[in-house]
Order: structure tokens, then C-alpha cells, then sequence
């Protein structure tokens, strides 16, 4: 499979962007084992710019999705994205007329690495082609979920 992008933000000095490579390892049939994908992550916020490599959960995306989609419908309330190892945590915030801030934080490396925090502005139709791709990224990588016999069934929680 080809790396799928998730973006934030429109211009190339304000954005934030995660390619989903692929899973880490094959499908063993243990749910935490089955679920780890590799992520590059790059941010661009006026004159910073950062990269990590990371490994993050399938469902902390699907999670992610269900928080964004009602962001993006009513452009009020938030979304939050959360890493099991902290590597990235993203807080989205509606204003209701459209403009969104993401407030972030990025670590080299997890738990201990170094740290870049940020602030984007971005607005609703970006939100919208995020959703898209956010989409298809849990399309692709879904979550397994064992089954009686130990192996991984894999399919896109709702």
C-alpha cells in the first residue's frame, strides 16, 4: 500500500502533515501488536519547521474522525487527537463562524524527546478535505480485531 497524507492547514508555512506508511508488523492476532502504524509527521509554522517518525494506534484515528465530524458540522465545540505514547496531541477549536485553531505538540521522540508546540488557523473547508483524508486513511489501515482463532480480522470500526 502507498502512504495516505493527513494535512492541516493550507499554505506550506502553516501546516501539519501525517503520511500514514503502513502497519508496523504483520497481523499476529493480539490487538495491540496488530494495531501500531508507522507515521512521518512534518510541521510547518512560519519560519519552524519539525519531523518525527512515530507509531501511532488505528484507533486513536477512528477516534479522532468520530471528533471531527461534528466539529466540522456545527463549527462549535472540539476535537482532540491523542497519542497512547504522546508523541502528538492536536486540540482542535470551533468558533462557530468557520475559523478553527489547532493548537499542537509534536515530540522527536516519544516520552522523552523534544518538543514543538504550535498554532494553526484553519478553516472549514480545510477541516473538510482533512475529514476526507482522515477517512481514507482508516479505510486503509483499519483496526484488527482478533478473532476466535487468534488471527486479525481488519475492518473500519464505525
Amino acid at each position: 500500500m502507498k502512504p495516505i497524507t493527513i494535512s492541516f492547514g493550507g499554505s506550506e508555512r502553516e501546516r501539519l502533515q501525517i503520511e500514514v506508511v503502513g502497519y508496523e508488523r504483520q497481523p499476529v492476532g493480539e490487538y495491540y501488536d496488530d494495531n501500531w502504524l508507522n507515521v512521518k509527521i512534518s510541521v510547518s509554522v512560519g519560519g519552524f519547521r519539525g519531523e518525527a517518525d512515530a507509531t501511532f494506534l488505528t484507533a486513536e484515528f477512528v477516534s479522532f474522525l468520530s471528533q471531527l465530524r461534528p466539529l466540522y458540522e456545527s463549527l462549535r465545540g472540539g476535537a482532540e487527537f491523542r497519542t497512547m505514547e504522546e508523541q502528538l496531541r492536536l486540540r482542535l477549536d470551533g468558533d462557530g463562524l468557520g475559523h478553527i485553531e489547532l493548537k499542537g505538540e509534536l515530540l522527536d521522540r516519544a516520552g522523552i524527546g523534544n518538543r514543538l508546540t504550535f498554532t494553526l488557523q484553519v478553516d472549514q473547508t480545510q477541516l473538510g478535505k482533512t475529514i476526507l483524508e482522515l477517512e481514507k486513511a482508516t479505510s486503509e489501515f483499519p483496526v484488527r480485531l482478533p478473532n476466535k482463532s487468534g488471527s486479525a480480522n481488519c475492518r473500519p470500526l464505525p
